[in-house]
């Protein structure tokens, strides 16, 4: 309770001192029962790695990225031309610029002046100008939509501005953010700017291609130092191999081993087509229901994200469940182990606790927790393990090397299910080698799995 009373307002220096001591004494306590309680659970070898962990991310903190400032500048006056073009014809048809950030400008704009059916929001049941009313108005009245395109462009330039292009580098020219080791149940890192209010959340970064504006790929303005080569590993169909595993879905493996896409593969045989690829108009449709399906998704909820009705979602759906009989028997075993136990586990030996009442979407959260946490397990490690095999050039190294900032192997960023670093250039065997090896590690289920990993480089950008 005393952080709720003494931490009020602007204490007198010796009673901050106070606070801040029994802040720290009160943390030590819980932490030794902690420590006492994991050991008893035999889990004392997870949190050990956890507390590793630590270490190797404020590395990446402290290093920050190197960013394009000339080509920063240029994405910049882009953008803002891009806004300027949308704010001139809205103003030209509505009369006015309204303050699109404004929920109140928004609500009389649309409910008032245009005399729109007013739009609930599903959490709060208040009026909404968000982007899901808004699309609900474009798609009931087509006189509008060039409107309400308009907004959610500009709310997307806005947001893209000023949230990644301008986002505030240190006093050195680096863009930096604060790694949180603790920040997701998933055990991925959560990101944010730093305590100064410099940077920005580094594993949100688009490229640009998901979005319906032609925006500029923001990871361009990622460079590598001078004298290094960028890399970007990520693991090819992840969470969609944990899933084949964890469910031991015999015909998933068989197609993996002979090097298939699954989801091509299910969908020629849906639509009897077998001339269809992953560059057919119906695979991203068809990917997003499959994925979805694997994650407990309903047809009603899966009908409204990818733009199918509900019942040719229900009847893809049972057309999945019968090739895949047992992706709906895993469903049904993390169900039990749930509702016996409250716990569910991953391979590494990680578990989520469920201590609320399970209802709503429990086994949603529960289906998902699995893969992803596997993931990120695997990513993690492999940041350990490529930081210790590349330790951090000392002070004493640089005098030896004769120079002040020798090339150096840094991992960079960690963006939940891949790895993205630089090391010295012209050293490529070496360090791809090292790389795949470190994220490359057997999952030690019945039949054992490697997930393969594909690694990225460039000399010029991430």
């Amino acid at each position: 309770k005393h952080w709720k009373e003494d931490g009020k307002g602007d204490p007198p220096d010796m009673q901050r001192w106070h606070y801040n001591a029994e802040d720290a004494c009160k943390t030590y306590a819980i932490r030794q029962v902690q420590r006492q309680a994991l050991i008893q659970s035999g889990l004392n070898h997870l949190d050990d790695f956890q507390q590793t962990l630590n270490y190797h991310v404020q590395r990446m903190i402290y290093k920050g990225v190197k960013i394009d400032l000339k080509k920063r500048a240029e994405f910049d006056q882009r953008i803002q031309g891009m806004i300027k073009e949308r704010e001139d014809k809205l103003e030209y048809i509505l009369g006015y610029l309204p303050n699109i950030k404004s929920p109140a400008q928004m609500a009389v704009l649309f409910y008032e002046d245009l005399g729109m059916k007013v739009q609930k929001s599903k959490k709060t049941g208040s009026t909404s100008t968000d982007d899901e009313a808004l699309t609900k108005i474009a798609t009931k009245e087509p006189l509008v939509k060039p409107i309400v395109q308009m907004i959610t462009e500009l709310r997307s330039l806005y947001v893209f501005l000023n949230t990644f292009i301008r986002a505030r580098l240190s006093d050195d020219g680096r863009l930096r953010t604060t790694f949180k080791v603790g920040g997701t149940v998933t055990y991925r890192f959560a990101s944010s700017e730093d305590a100064f209010g410099n940077g920005a959340n580094l594993q949100n970064i688009p490229d640009g291609k998901r979005s319906t504006v032609e925006l500029p790929n923001v990871r361009e303005l990622f460079i590598p130092d001078e004298g290094h080569t960028m890399f970007d590993v990520d693991l090819d169909s992840a969470d969609l191999r944990i899933v084949t595993w964890e469910a031991d879905v015999i015909e998933m493996k068989a197609m993996l081993a002979q090097g298939l896409k699954i989801y091509v593969e299910v969908m020629k045989e849906y639509f009897k087509n077998p001339n269809m690829t992953k560059h057919s108009k119906e695979y991203s449709m068809f990917k997003s229901l499959c994925h979805g399906t694997n994650y407990v998704g309903t047809a009603k909820g899966l009908a409204e994200r990818i733009g199918l009705l509900v019942h040719e979602v229900d009847k893809i759906q049972k057309w999945y469940f019968g090739k895949f009989p047992e992706i709906l028997r895993w469903h049904n075993e993390v169900r039990n182990q749930v509702m016996t136990k409250k716990m569910i586990s991953n391979i590494f030996g990680y578990r989520k606790y469920f201590f609320d009442r399970l209802e709503g979407t429990f086994l949603n959260e529960a289906v998902a927790w699995i893969p992803q946490s596997t993931v990120a397990c695997i990513i993690n490690r492999a940041l350990v393990t490529l930081q210790e095999k590349f330790p951090a050039l000392s002070a004493e190294d640089c005098i030896r090397l004769g120079k002040v900032n020798p090339p150096q192997f840094d991992c960079l960023k960690q963006v939940h299910d891949s790895l993205t670093g630089q090391y010295p250039k012209g050293q490529d065997t070496l360090y791809l080698t090292a790389i795949k090896e470190a994220v490359e590690i057997q999952l030690p289920y019945k039949e054992p799995l490697i997930i393969p990993a594909e690694v990225h480089c460039s000399d010029i950008s991430w």
